[in-house]
């Protein structure tokens, strides 16, 4: 079975068992019914299939997963092979905590990487202007303690009152060259020890910054020596255990180990560093800017380490989508989908199907997932570190959705139109795979006997040439533009009357407390 089948069972799956709305309309709405859905076959051989609203949720959807870490993968790569060529050093940093089955996951992806302030009865706690405010994870503490970060110059007052400037410090920062980092959370669960959120970092070292790493200029590389790398891990995995174990004690990771073998090599499971450095700057260099098509002809050996280095760093660090747990008793979020596709669906024996658990634990499991993880970000880039490496983006959603629409824009040679009725049959038979293998085929007449076969209309099936489907194309995008402008519009219109209505309530409150001091004034 192909990885492609796999996620297309995972979506289906989703659609099913998620209270998310857009993963339950992920793949199985019609953006447009008036023009329908598009199955044709590109001019590079694949197929696509245009029209159907995608939900772009990197945490739950297989589908569209993939192809946003593929994106962001290629991003990253990107990147960390610019860095290496201008002769800096990347860090691979897996960052974990202790958890056990009935840890709750909510509570420890919050120290990890921060999470809604919330009052002693459990409601969020409110800043000024009515939004929650955020208490700092482990992940944000480290960025931003002053033994990392150091301290600028600041004016102080004795005593006595006398004042005095206390200099500026230099921290652990400053000593390796740190320029910034990609954080890359993943999670899986494990039947012994229920779910288990960590984070990977791929960390850009070795930069003369001028100015902080968010809004200063990196105006050249060094190497770190090997006692600053040493000082920033033993550092870190004192201060990572430490703030685990301030946010809740049966967090905090162990900082040694005894365990012959073991891959910590004795320094706990905490924390893990790998240092990654260019073999050769100067034939990477002449690589990138030469040899963009990536064939091997006249590249040096150096060049494939440093590209093979820089890759495994890119995938390690977002491609979770790719991983699997580790035999029957752990897997990852997406396994569960799979094995629930296998018994409800296929008909597998359960001992047979890949994790473990029944459909009714796969199903709670899924939902404490869901609630956990929600609203987080699964790949960020610290501020400033695209502009040191010459990137343009985001990490926003916005483009996250750019990556799992892109394929939609591809050339097509042939193909079929499906009208919105005959999708919803197709849909609800779970037969997209069937239409895909026809199309593939270019046999397209069979996609009309696929929809009959469902009760459907033939006339409901369309055969269009690759002119046809490319008017078909381009007014199915322009009349989805439109829309999503209309939407930003009305967007825009209802924030104005919400800020005009908070103006109005401020005005009449001010306009209240003038009249009491006036009243006051007169009484007296």
């Amino acid at each position: 079975m192909t990885a492609a089948v796999r996620r297309y069972q995972g979506r289906k799956v989703l659609n099913r068992v998620s209270g998310i709305d857009a993963c339950g309309g992920c793949g199985r709405r019609v953006l447009d019914p008036d023009t329908g859905v598009i199955y044709a076959k590109s001019t590079r051989g694949y197929v696509v299939t245009i029209g159907l609203v995608r939900c772009g949720r990197i945490w739950f959807c297989p589908e569209c997963s993939s192809a946003i870490r593929r994106g962001r993968t290629e991003e990253i790569k990107t990147g960390a092979l610019r860095h290496l060529a201008a002769g800096g050093t990347l860090a691979v940093v897996v960052l974990t905590a202790r958890h056990n089955r009935t840890t709750d996951l909510g509570g420890l992806v919050s120290a990890i990487w921060g999470g809604p302030l919330l009052d002693e009865y459990g409601s969020p706690v409110l800043d000024r202007s009515g939004k929650p405010r955020r208490a700092p994870g482990a992940y944000q503490r480290m960025l931003t303690a002053p033994a990392f970060y150091g301290r600028p110059e600041a004016r102080r007052t004795r005593k006595d009152g006398t004042a005095y400037a206390r200099p500026a410090e230099d921290g652990i920062r400053h000593r390796i060259g740190y320029v910034g980092m990609v954080r890359a959370a993943e999670v899986t669960r494990s039947q012994e020890n229920g779910y288990h959120p960590h984070l990977n970092l791929l960390v850009f070292l070795g930069g003369t910054l001028s100015g902080t790493p968010a809004k200063g200029i990196v105006s050249g590389h060094f190497e770190p020596s090997a006692n600053a790398l040493t000082e920033w891990e033993d550092w870190l995995r004192g201060m990572w255990a430490g703030a685990l174990k301030r946010a809740d004690s049966s967090f905090e990771p162990s900082t040694d180990c005894n365990n012959r073998g073991c891959k910590c090599r004795g320094k706990g499971h905490g924390v893990m560093v790998h240092i990654i450095r260019s073999a050769d700057d100067e034939a990477l260099i002449e690589y990138l800017t030469k040899n963009q098509d990536g064939k091997k002809k006249g590249r040096p050996d150096s060049v494939d380490q440093d590209l093979a280095a820089a890759t495994g760093a890119a995938m390690e660090t977002t491609r979770a989508d790719t991983k699997t747990g580790r035999g029957r008793a752990s897997m990852t979020p997406f396994q569960m989908l799979y094995r629930l596709w296998d018994i409800e669906v296929a008909g597998m024996d359960p001992d047979a199907a890949e994790g473990y658990g029944t459909p009714a634990q796969l199903r709670a499991w899924w939902a404490q997932y869901e609630n956990g993880l929600s609203g987080r970000r699964a790949i960020e880039w610290t501020r400033g570190l695209r502009r040191h490496v010459d990137l343009d983006g985001d990490d926003d959603e916005e483009t996250d959705l750019q990556y799992v629409y892109a394929p939609e824009a591809a050339p097509l040679d042939g193909g079929v139109i499906l009208t919105a009725d005959a999708v919803r049959l197709v849909v609800g038979a779970d037969a997209e795979l069937d239409i895909e293998d026809v199309v593939m085929a270019e046999a397209y007449d069979s996609a009309v006997d696929i929809v009959t076969a469902l009760n459907g209309r033939a006339s409901h099936v369309r055969i269009a040439t690759a002119e046809e489907l490319a008017q078909t194309q381009e007014s199915l995008f322009a009349r989805v533009q439109a829309r999503a402008e209309e939407s930003k519009r009305q967007l825009r219109i209802a924030q104005w009357e919400a800020d005009q209505a908070e103006t109005d309530r401020y005005r009449r409150r001010l306009a209240g407390l003038l009249a009491q001091l006036a009243q006051r004034k007169a009484t007296t």
